[in-house]
């Protein structure tokens, strides 16, 4: 079978070496360009080529191109997506050919094309060219008259005077920190204030950029295509304030955007965002991109070992912190309190932090005290909800629609999974990879890594485990260990945490799962698309799945209402109405009781 593929291939090659040298010069001839699923298949792309040949166009089939030529990852180093390597390079050879124009199919809500189409367009480098999605839909007349004006527009354009313009590439990244810049994260929830207090405690100049607004959205929309996945068109706007920000010299600053290896788009953040300062003269800005292949480690500026300590401590301080608010908020007498004691409580994390995490848990343990003297409601505990969904999403408050917000008016008690669990799945995957490229080193790093962690949190937890209701706590290999009815533990991304999470909180008693998810993302739809299986295999547990592109929907509420009277009757029925150790011994020593409203 080998044998005959490879012979298949050589035949193409020649096919298409002897095409492209006897391209006819009375036919417009167009690259076809795109995933061979789309291109090659007459059902899905609704017959392209024969309506091309029909129209007198000789379409050209991006496999005789010679695509292994161009070398493309030289330029697109990250590109992980082979189908994006080809498309790239079959761009660059369109763009240059005197003869071809070009074609770019894709789909309605591709991810990989939200990226690849900015990249497609700088290679086109001015040259027209055309890109079209295709759907379910199978009306096909749309389509015909897009060729057509496509057609004329290349007669017009051979007329007007061309003029070739710069291609921008995605040029290099730095992995560690200038010492002559201000290093900026862009705010995801309020541990990006933690981390920037741990870098100033190495001497790296950081700060985190407030949190998003619309005007950040608005001033991204500008420049994307709203394709993009929600978090990069957030993250994006907020370096442009910043970078617009009037006396803001571009030299001295530089923002936190971590590169990734894919398969989710998070690992073309950074090289969009490249070539869209470029673009618009920022080109002094730096974006500093750490890799997940070493646990981000270059970051720390060679203080690997010590940076990543002190991260991973202040991470679970923080995630402790919000723990306190969410169990607190939903029943305190009265309004603001929590919210006072939590600010304060951060205030102190942050400078902490920055003196090198001194006395965390004892910190630690007084603000749980603090949060222990707020005078809360007597009552039944309200339905727990699980705020699942995207990481950057769920516990940012623009972003996710300021869901915990909405459903604590509805009634709801919230929990969110802690940001530090991500750092302990980077080194799980960080072991795995490293056991499958039998990197022994690796191997070692990554499980000194594993146990300073767990030793380390624990030390922290030990502090205040009383003061919270750490039943609910989910550990990331239970995560692992669970997600494998519904998803494959080794798919990489939220979708294997997400519904390992889920399975694990509805056995511990969760009353529902809000899951808030970019829209258009792909490992967000996944989950979505299996959660009815889940559901069914846990008592059909309320669910509701938000997608959110920073869009007002006055659905939203009617959505959210609905699903917390579902919450509240699976409550009833599953006598989930009991609160934790920590908050009955907190209620039985207040003070002031009064019934619940």
């Amino acid at each position: 079978a080998d044998d005959k593929q490879i012979a298949f291939e050589d035949k193409v090659i020649a096919r298409g070496r002897e095409v492209m040298a006897n391209l006819p010069e009375d036919k417009e001839c167009l690259g076809i360009i795109g995933r061979p699923y789309n291109t090659g298949d007459p059902a899905l792309n609704l017959s392209l080529v024969e309506k091309l040949i029909n129209m007198d166009v000789l379409p050209i089939p991006m496999d005789f191109l010679p695509l292994a030529d161009e070398k493309i990852t030289q330029d697109y180093v990250r590109m992980y997506w082979p189908n994006g390597q080809r498309i790239l390079s079959a761009a660059r050879i369109i763009s240059r050919h005197k003869k071809l124009h070009a074609i770019f199919m894709g789909n309605f809500r591709c991810g990989p094309d939200s990226f690849l189409s900015h990249f497609v367009h700088e290679e086109m480098a001015g040259k027209p060219f055309m890109e079209i999605e295709v759907d379910e839909h199978s009306a096909d007349a749309g389509h015909i008259t897009r060729y057509e004006a496509f057609l004329d527009s290349l007669r017009g354009s051979r007329i007007a005077k061309k003029e070739k313009k710069k291609v921008t590439i995605p040029r290099k990244t730095a992995a560690t920190p200038m010492k002559d810049r201000v290093l900026y994260f862009p705010y995801m929830n309020d541990a990006s204030y933690i981390i920037a207090a741990t870098c100033r405690s190495f001497g790296i100049n950081s700060e985190s950029l407030p949190p998003q607004t619309q005007e950040d959205v608005d001033l991204a929309r500008k420049y994307t295509s709203s394709r993009e996945c929600f978090p990069m068109i957030a993250t994006t706007g907020s370096f442009l304030k910043k970078l617009m920000e009037p006396g803001v010299d571009p030299t001295k600053v530089s923002f936190f955007m971590p590169d990734h290896n894919g398969p989710c788009r998070f690992g073309q953040y950074n090289k969009f965002q490249r070539v869209l300062f470029d673009r618009l003269g920022f080109n002094k800005a730096e974006i500093i991109s750490p890799s997940n292949d070493n646990s981000y480690e270059d970051i720390s500026g060679g203080h690997g070992t010590k940076f990543r300590y002190n991260s991973w401590r202040a991470f679970v301080a923080v995630d402790l912190l919000r723990k306190f608010k969410q169990e607190h908020r939903p029943y305190e007498l009265i309004p603001g309190n929590t919210d006072m004691v939590y600010q304060r409580g951060l205030d102190q994390l942050v400078i902490c932090m920055e003196n090198g995490g001194k006395g965390l848990a004892g910190i630690l343990e007084n603000i749980g005290k603090s949060f222990m003297q707020i005078p809360l409601s007597n009552g039944k505990r309200k339905p727990v909800i699980s705020v699942m969904g995207e990481v950057f999403m769920r516990d940012n408050p623009y972003c996710s629609a300021f869901m915990v917000d909405r459903l604590e008016k509805f009634g709801a008690e919230t929990l969110i999974a802690g940001f530090s669990q991500f750092l302990v799945y980077f080194t799980i995957r960080y072991l795995r990879d490293s056991r499958w490229k039998g990197d022994y080193k690796g191997i070692l790093k990554s499980k000194i890594q594993e146990f300073t962690q767990t030793m380390t949190a624990n030390r922290i937890t030990k502090a205040v485990l009383e003061m919270y209701d750490n039943k609910m706590d989910v550990s990331m290999n239970e995560m692992l260990d669970s997600c494998g009815p519904y998803i494959h533990r080794h798919y990489d991304g939220d979708p294997a945490v997400n519904l390992g999470t889920s399975v694990a909180l509805a056995k511990r008693g969760v009353s529902g799962l809000a899951n808030i998810i970019p829209f258009t993302c792909m490992p967000g739809a996944i989950v979505e698309a299996v959660s009815h299986k889940f559901r069914a295999d846990y008592n059909h547990i309320p669910a509701v799945h938000i997608a959110f592109d920073g869009q007002e929907d006055s659905s939203i509420d009617m959505r959210l209402q609905a699903f917390m009277h579902q919450a509240y009757q699976y409550r009833d029925q599953h006598g989930l109405t009991g609160f934790g150790d920590s908050m009955m011994n907190h209620m039985k020593n207040q003070k002031a009781m009064v019934t619940d409203r």
